[in-house]
């Protein structure tokens, strides 16, 4: 008796036990896109650690508070009141969240004409953009050091071997948009350029000048600038102040997670333009994010809405 689970599949099982029958079996082997992907170095940290106890990981950018108490309460509330918080909610996330993100990307980011998709977490919010706006082929530019998901994500879809690893001053650690110029001009640029601002893992603040120019040069080549802003909130030279880019080639990520202590209810979203050769985006986001968590969580959601309208001050 023999089993071949799957349509296509190489693989059978035959039946232990059966005398005088011999079947020949192959093994199934996994992709080789996973197996070109890095392996993750938070995760083999924690397990170094967990196998040394007293040590101490510098590896990971992670806060030690816990969300606004009024989050808090919020979903206790939602949780002993509101049944439906455990169905499916909207694939885009919740509605009174969307537009209050809409109002603070407005106002604080300066991103008009920007819609919200909220995610499980910028990491999920990056690997939805790198789905709808990256074929396997395109080259991706990463400034060294990069944060290591991003790169991860762009190998797990096959792009591994088109990313083109960007410079970055040896003193300053600020990305060498010079450097960058040229790649954009080159007979192939990039699809698609990937900033982190402050950086992970420098912690190097960008000038609203150098964010201007890097979107400027991608507006210029036709690529996306994509911008990870999950540590906006952590600006700590003296008079600095943290920038974002608009333009319909300009996609912002953000998280809830290291600001508001929300690492582990996986809340992060992206904003996209709605103008110009952008219009359509959503449409498309939204193929990437119905196939992967189908909706955001809705109770962490809850949670999130109310650290944006009260975390402020505590913030």
């Amino acid at each position: 008796r023999a089993y071949a689970p799957g349509r296509g599949s190489s693989l059978v099982m035959a039946a232990a036990g059966t005398a005088g029958t011999s079947a020949a079996t192959k093994s199934p082997q996994v992709s080789a896109r996973v197996l070109a992907t890095d392996e993750p170095c938070i995760v083999k940290t924690k397990q170094l650690m967990a196998a040394h106890p007293g040590a101490l990981s510098l590896a990971q950018g992670i806060v030690h508070w816990q969300p606004p108490p009024s989050a808090l309460q919020a979903a206790a509330a939602a949780i002993a009141s509101n049944p439906s918080v455990s169905g499916y909610g909207p694939a885009d996330g919740l509605p009174a969240l969307r537009e209050a993100l809409r109002a603070k990307v407005a106002a604080r980011n300066g991103l008009e004409h920007y819609d919200i998709m909220v995610t499980a977490g910028a990491n999920q919010a990056f690997t939805n953009v790198v789905l709808a706006l990256c074929d396997a082929s395109d080259r991706v530019v990463l400034f060294t050091p990069y944060y290591f998901n991003h790169l991860m994500a762009i190998q797990m879809s096959g792009g591994g071997d088109n990313v083109v690893y960007g410079k970055c001053d040896s003193h300053t650690l600020h990305p060498d948009l010079d450097w960058l110029e040229a790649q954009l001009s080159g007979p192939a640029p990039p699809r698609m350029v990937v900033l982190v601002n402050p950086c992970n893992p420098t912690g190097v603040l960008l000038t609203p000048a150098e964010v201007a120019r890097a979107s400027q040069l991608c507006a210029k080549a036709g690529a996306w600038l994509v911008l990870d802003n999950t540590y906006e909130d952590f600006a700590y030279d003296d008079g600095a102040a943290h920038a974002c880019a608009a333009g319909p080639h300009v996609i912002n990520l953000f998280s809830f997670s290291k600001a508001y202590g929300m690492m582990g209810w996986r809340v992060g979203y992206i904003a996209y333009p709605t103008y110009g050769s952008s219009s359509g985006l959503g449409a498309q986001l939204l193929k990437v994010q119905d196939t992967i968590p189908i909706c955001p969580t809705q109770l962490s959601q809850v949670v999130a809405l109310e650290a944006l309208q009260s975390g402020g001050q505590y913030v």
